[in-house]
């Protein structure tokens, strides 16, 4: 999980971008009608992003384009607004290529493991579509993050995954991922979630779901299994020369490595790989032992 810098444009700007964007004036009429309803909207975003009440604000079934939204606008009206002109449109589509790369190619749900592909709804613009092309709720994504979560938005405050742009800063500097050491054969490394302590037991909560929705236990073992081998085989060449305590502090130069996320695979990996009293002692030279877990300290 990385943050992300909010994006700086005037929501109700890139609304009527978009609607400028549809040519026909008897087209556009409905939208500058309803231009109260759409600032009210607005309005409703930020108290619900004050509190990180997302799950609160008003949603609407999946299907049903003629279902009435706000005021005169209906859903369809509103979901067209995306798809035909944020991504479809001339000059608003240039809005849309600044929010997706705006991530530095690297998706910010999933700690960079995947390259970013598209813009993600963080409010589903099926169940939400009064916000279709609010730039807070447009987030790069990387295609496993954007298929993979659950098609519906969370309906409890716990469930809500994180939002790089509007979420609190402990989120992506105090460390809430963590991995141990698995003597099987080959050695693994098995990630899970584990917040502070001192977390209000809300908080705890939203980071589970957000380490569950997008299955990073499974996405970030897959990823330090190359890596690892790629240790070890180090620590049998290179680095063989080295004490434990030694090759603990190289280790230990990665898992501190700012260039890295705090609870991405990378750093977690290392970290749990210094703390491993087994790992930066062992001849892996000798046949492996009988596989077990070892239980972090």
């Amino acid at each position: 999980m990385r943050p992300l810098n909010r994006p700086e444009y005037n929501p109700l700007d890139v609304f009527f971008q978009c609607v400028a964007e549809i040519g026909e004036a008897d087209r556009q009429k409905p939208f500058f009608e309803n231009q109260e309803h759409i600032s009210q909207s607005v309005v409703d975003f930020e108290a619900a992003t004050a509190t990180r009440s997302w799950h609160a604000l008003p949603r609407v079934g999946r299907g049903h384009p003629e279902v009435v939204i706000r005021g005169t606008l209906t859903k369809g009206d509103l979901v067209s607004l995306y798809g035909d002109c944020l991504v479809g449109g001339a000059e608003a589509r240039e809005l849309y290529d600044a929010l997706l790369v705006s991530s530095d190619e690297k998706c910010p749900f999933c700690g960079g493991i995947g390259q970013v592909h598209t813009l993600d709804h963080y409010l589903p613009k099926s169940n939400f579509p009064i916000y279709s092309v609010l730039p807070d709720n447009l987030v790069p994504c990387c295609r496993d993050c954007n298929t993979g979560k659950m098609s519906s938005f969370a309906t409890q405050q716990s469930e809500q995954t994180l939002h790089p742009y509007l979420d609190e800063t402990k989120f992506f500097t105090e460390r809430w991922v963590h991995a141990r050491v698995c003597q099987t054969t080959p050695i693994s490394i098995e990630y899970f979630c584990s917040p502070p302590e001192e977390w209000p037991e809300i908080d705890k909560l939203r980071a589970k779901s957000h380490f569950d929705q997008y299955n990073l236990a499974r996405r970030y073992k897959i990823q330090a299994g190359a890596e690892l081998a790629r240790v070890i085989h180090s620590r049998m060449k290179s680095l063989r020369v080295l004490s434990p305590a030694q090759f603990a502090e190289h280790l230990g130069d990665h898992a501190d490595d700012s260039g890295y996320d705090l609870n991405g695979w990378t750093r977690t990996m290392y970290w749990a790989l210094r703390r491993s009293l087994w790992f930066c002692g062992a001849d892996f030279n000798e046949p492996p032992g009988q596989a077990q877990a070892e239980a972090v300290a």
